[in-house]
């Protein structure tokens, strides 16, 4: 059953309209209603993916508005709603990004990424952690395990989660090359430091010094960053693999064309060009015989499972992998830290602290 207290209000980040600007705004504090629960919002991500969210770019729907955006979150559980068990006040938790049924064939085997009776996302089709408490379905809220901070269960819900999915996708072992393109995004970062603890050489890519300054700093020696910029990129990921064959696996969490098909071109002999990016109107076609010739393959990866996200947590509380986070800021910088995610000055994991 839901705790009695008082009500009162409290702060929020709030969209009006898709495409809109973010608002600073006092809102009424949310209740959870029945097998949902209510957690005190410690830690979110404001990343790009959220910046695509609130463009409309996961659903454009008018009546989904006014909206408090945010999905990648840790927090304390604060109330729970009423069928609702196995959850406490007081347990500290995760949240997991999509809404998803529990009951398909995809959910009862665990990929609950795959579910096909996908409700949508967390913080889209409904309200959101850009604000000081959040309303979750409990089905959504995962344990965040001892020893893993409230920053680093933000990381692990989605920029460690998915690297961990990526790498299962593409089956990454200590015989491969892998370049990540993007890599000074909160994606990239983590999944250069998971590739290499996996064993593999890691190519970690990107377009400007100071986010190839910053990778380097915050990587070890499995790690070589290179850059992608102008022509000759193919080239230069030849030379940096053993005896010139080129990358066994691509990760691109950019959607830059120009950078994909360089890094189509450099492809090693069974490689795997693995897509992240959800860009409406991009494609990418390579002829049909390059395939062949190569024996190559092109995958899509969905986020990651629920247990993925555990794992990743797992990672980032025993210190085998590092949370990289970047800045912190509190509610009323939001709107300005996604200023600078549009014009592209961002980079690793920037964590809201309500």
């Amino acid at each position: 059953m839901s705790q009695e207290r008082e009500r009162f209000d409290m702060e929020a980040c709030v969209l009006e309209e898709w495409g809109g600007q973010l608002t600073v705004e006092t809102v009424p504090d949310p209740e959870p209603g029945p097998e949902e629960v209510r957690v005190d919002v410690r830690a979110c991500g404001v990343t790009r993916t959220i910046e695509n969210a609130i463009q409309g770019g996961l659903a454009d729907d008018p009546a989904l508005t006014p909206r408090i955006p945010g999905h990648e979150f840790a927090g304390v559980v604060d109330a729970v709603g009423e069928n609702v068990e196995g959850i406490r006040p007081g347990d500290r938790v995760m949240t997991y990004f999509y809404l998803t049924c529990g009951e398909c064939d995809a959910c009862r085997r665990g990929e609950t990424n795959q579910c096909t009776n996908f409700g949508g996302w967390y913080g889209v089709h409904c309200d959101g952690a850009y604000a000081e408490r959040a309303v979750v379905p409990a089905s959504n809220v995962l344990p965040l395990p001892d020893g893993t901070s409230f920053a680093a269960g933000v990381i692990a819900t989605d920029g460690l989660a998915t690297p961990l999915h990526v790498c299962r996708r593409a089956s990454v072992t200590d015989a491969d090359t892998v370049l990540v393109i993007g890599a000074a995004g909160r994606i990239g970062i983590h999944l250069s430091q998971l590739a290499a603890l996996r064993g593999a050489q890691v190519l970690a890519a990107d377009v400007d010094d100071e986010r190839l300054e910053f990778v380097d700093s915050v990587t070890g020696s499995a790690v070589e960053p290179i850059d992608a910029r102008g022509d000759g990129f193919a080239d230069r990921l030849r030379e940096a693999t053993p005896h010139g064959d080129g990358p066994t696996v691509v990760v691109d969490t950019v959607g830059d064309l120009e950078t994909l098909r360089a890094a189509w071109e450099a492809l090693g002999m069974g490689g795997r060009v693995v897509s992240l990016t959800t860009h409406h109107d991009r494609a990418f076609a390579p002829l049909l015989k390059e395939f062949v010739v190569k024996e190559a393959t092109l995958l899509g990866s969905r986020h990651a499972t629920k247990d993925e996200v555990v794992r990743a947590a797992r990672l980032l509380g025993d210190g085998r992998i590092e949370p990289i986070v970047t800045d912190r800021v509190g509610l009323a910088d939001v709107p300005a830290v996604h200023e600078r995610i549009r014009s592209g000055e961002t980079f690793g994991t920037i964590v809201l602290e309500p």
